[in-house]
Formats: C-alpha cells, structure tokens, sequence
C-alpha cells in the first residue's frame, strides 16, 4: 500500500513504507492513502477573458491574499502573436488586392471586430471539485503538478493551437487552469493562406466533427481529458468519469446557463454597436473637417473671383476711355491729313517774297502755319500708334483676365458640387449615427432589463458568482 507524505517543503511523490523511520519522528503526515483514489475531470472551452486570467480585476469568488501563488505558465502579448503568425500571409494578400478597399491593415483588428472568427479561445482544465481538492489541501497540491505537466506538453500535442497566456489559478475553490490559444490553419486557397480558424485548425490536428452532440470542439476537448487522465495516473489519481450532460442539469443552473449566453449576446450587440457609433462619430468630425475646409477655399476662390471681376471692369473702364481718345484723334488725324496731303516735306519748302513761275511762293505766316499743320500731323500720328500700342496691350489683358475668371468660376462651380455631395454624405452620416444611437439604446435597456430581472429573483450575485467574475467584460 502506498502513501505520500506531506511537509513544510511540499508533497512527496514517492510511497512511505508504514515503517518508513522518517515517518514519525519527524512529524511527516500521511495525508492521503493513494490506492484507487479518483477524481473527476472537467474540460470546456471558456468565453475568454485575459483580464479574469490575469488577474486585472478581482471577481467575488476570489481569495486576493491567494492571488500571488497562482502560477503563471505562458504570458505572450496577443497582437504580437498575430504578426508572428499572420503578418507573411497577410502581406502577400493584400499584394494581390487590386483595390484598396480590400486590403486589410491589421488582421489582429479585422479579426477583432470579425461575425465570424473570435480573437482567441480559452480552454479551462480542472481535476475533483471543491468538495475532494480545495486549494491548499494536499490532494491540490498533487493535482496542481498533474495539470502544470498537462500544460507543458500542451503545445506539442496542439501545433495549430498557439497558446499566448496559460494560468493556473489558486486563489480559488480548486486548482484549475485557463488557456488562452490563437487557432491558425495554413494552406487556404481563398483569402489569407494562413488565418484564424478554431474548426480549421481542430480539423487539421484530426478532430472532424460529426453532428451537433460530437463537434470537433467535443472530440478535442474529449482528447485533452484523455491525455490529463493518463498523466493524472503517473500521480497515483484514476479519472472519475460521469454521465453529465445538459439536460441533466438542475432547473436552477439551467437558468443560470441560459441567462450567462442572454447576457453574453447582449453584451457582445452593445459592444458592436458601441464600437460602430465610435466609427461613425470618428467618420462625421472628418466630414466636419473636410466642410470647414472647403469652405476656408469656397469663400478665397469667391474673393479671388470678385477681386478678378473688379480688376476686368476696370481694364475695361480705361479701355473704352482709350478707344474714345483713338477715335478723336482718328477723326483730327484725317482732317489734318486732308490739309497736308499735297505736301510732302514741309521743310523743303522754300520761302521767297516773289512769285516765280516755276516755284510756289508762299508768305511767311502761310508757312508757319503750314509748318506747324505738318508738325502737329507727326505728333498725332506718334500718339495713334501709341495709343494702338495700348489699345493692343489692354485687350490682351483684358483677354487674359475673363480666361482667369472663367477658370475661377470653374473651379468654384467643382468646389460647390463637392461641398454639396459631403453635405449629403454628413446628413447621411449623422442619420446613421441616429439609428445606431437608438441600437444602443435599446440593447443598453434589454441589457439593464435581464439585470434587473436578477435583482428581483435575488440571483445577480449567484450569477455573478456563477460566470466568475463580478463585471463581465469581453477581452
């Protein structure tokens, strides 16, 4: 017969003779006789909460003086295990994308927010009960050794299974131990050739399900109790099994099952949706943004244009003035041309007193005045060509200004357009916003309601006690 002594350093794990010397006179205790001792062993996969595992808040059921012996076998930062696993599969998905909208920026985030896929798993192993292995008895000592050994060959056994954060916890009613896994598959043909999949990766270890009351998720988990029992024997415990199944639970917990899944839902819609109306807020202060730009260029565009139309009336003010003085001075130019025309240099004309037959005799102020006639004839045409010149230049100005404000108007006819669809897009937007704030609204009252319900059949605590923790939060 064979018995395991207990001291100030621990469990043996090796038998102690009844006349074993060191028995008795240094006060070792048998605590236990090993012989056919059974213990039943419980395995299911948990909702998952890394703040609960973890310890990041204290839920009632928990011994906080105790949360310093838990044993904490793995600690990896989930999004780093994402790009360990992912990221190669992801690049060469998105190089195929041919349109952006497509493309997937960070997988652990699509995942995240993802119908289909969860984040991670949790599995949760626990052998006896809070009735034959209580925490700091020896029997949880032994038993503590039998699951961190569990958990050592755990990730050989499941290579499609990384596991990221395994606890064992003692500051409870019994020694159990949570792991948290990110399930991959590798070789797919339709988006990324690796990616998340509990069903693919269980599939891909053997474990093909077979109708609703044997799902892969059955089967694995009925394998890893396989493996706990054979190694729970090497310490001299034998796997109680026993006929439990759902529709043997009594009413009370049926209820309290039900209602942790109600719960669950619920909270899963307020989160969505709460997540959502974040999006659409974030989405509506960029259109606010965008607006406020548009109209910081709508209203200089506007100014330009009305600084552009200022200018052209005025080019077309002095324009009209210089045609007006062109035309006058057409009109002297013609006249004047009239009384010189038979003249062809007024400076050769000579002056003389008498009349000759073959020369014209003109008098001194008939000369003069002919002199001058010419004179001014030059001058008025030296201002004509130059107000040519001008008359020229201004059209060319002129003609330049109504292209740039016929560009100008151009451009404010595309900002209105555009200012007009982001106005439509906001409103749309803000009516979304509308509809998801009512969403919440209405899961937060369904939410409150089931609470309530608790309340008045006093069962929030047991509840709560129930789910193991005393805030449900989704990690």
């Amino acid at each position: 017969m064979r018995y395991f002594r207990e001291s100030n350093k621990g469990v043996s794990a090796y038998p102690i003779e009844r006349n074993d010397k060191q028995f008795a006179p240094y006060g070792a205790r048998v605590w236990k006789e090993r012989d056919n001792i059974k213990r039943t062993i419980s395995g299911r996969i948990g909702k998952g909460s890394i703040g609960h595992d973890n310890r990041k808040f204290i839920a009632k059921n928990v011994d906080a003086a105790r949360t310093d012996q838990n044993i904490v076998l793995v600690q990896d930062d989930i999004e780093q295990v994402y790009h360990e696993l992912f990221d190669e599969a992801l690049t060469e998905y998105n190089a195929r994308q041919t349109r952006k909208d497509r493309c997937i920026k960070n997988y652990y985030e699509h995942i995240r927010h993802s119908k289909q896929e969860k984040p991670f798993y949790e599995v949760i192993f626990q052998i006896g009960n809070n009735e034959d292995t209580r925490c700091r008895t020896a029997e949880a000592k032994i038993t503590t050794k039998a699951l961190t050994e569990f958990m050592q060959s755990f990730q050989k056994r499941n290579p499609q299974l990384r596991v990221f954060n395994a606890v064992i916890h003692l500051d409870e009613e019994t020694p159990h131990v949570h792991l948290d896994f990110v399930p991959f598959v590798t070789g797919q043909k339709r988006g990324l050739s690796t990616r998340n999949s509990l069903s693919g990766a269980l599939e891909h270890q053997g474990f093909k399900g077979e109708g609703k009351m044997n799902t892969c998720s059955k089967l694995w988990v009925d394998s890893e109790k396989q493996v706990l029992a054979e190694i729970m024997s090497g310490y001299g415990i034998e796997w109680k099994q026993l006929d439990t199944h759902e529709q043997h639970l009594d009413v009370l917990d049926y209820k309290k099952k039900m209602r942790t899944r109600e719960v669950e839902v619920l909270e899963n819609k307020v989160e969505c949706t709460q997540h959502l109306l974040t999006n659409t807020q974030a989405i509506l202060n960029d259109a606010d943004t965008v607006l406020k730009r548009l109209d910081t260029e709508f209203a200089e565009k506007s100014e330009a244009v009305e600084k552009l139309e200022s200018e052209l009336a005025d080019k077309n003010a002095e324009l009209s003035e210089i045609t007006n003085k062109l035309t006058v001075n057409r009109e002297m130019l013609k006249k004047s041309a009239e009384k010189v025309s038979a003249l062809t240099e007024i400076d050769a004309i000579e002056i003389k007193r008498k009349a000759l037959s073959d020369k014209v005799t003109l008098s001194a102020d008939d000369y003069e005045k002919v002199a001058d006639l010419a004179k001014k004839q030059v001058v008025s045409e030296k201002e004509n060509q130059d107000m040519v010149e001008t008359v020229n230049r201004l059209t060319s100005e002129n003609d330049e200004l109504l292209q740039d404000v016929a560009k100008l108007r151009e451009i404010n006819k595309t900002l209105v357009s555009e200012k007009s669809a982001l106005q439509k897009t906001v409103d749309r937007l803000r009516g979304t916003l509308r509809s998801v704030q009512e969403e919440v609204a209405y899961w937060k009252a369904r939410y409150n309601k089931v609470m309530e319900f608790l309340d008045v059949h006093r069962l929030r605590e047991r509840f709560l006690e129930f789910i193991g923790q005393r805030k449900t939060r989704r990690h």
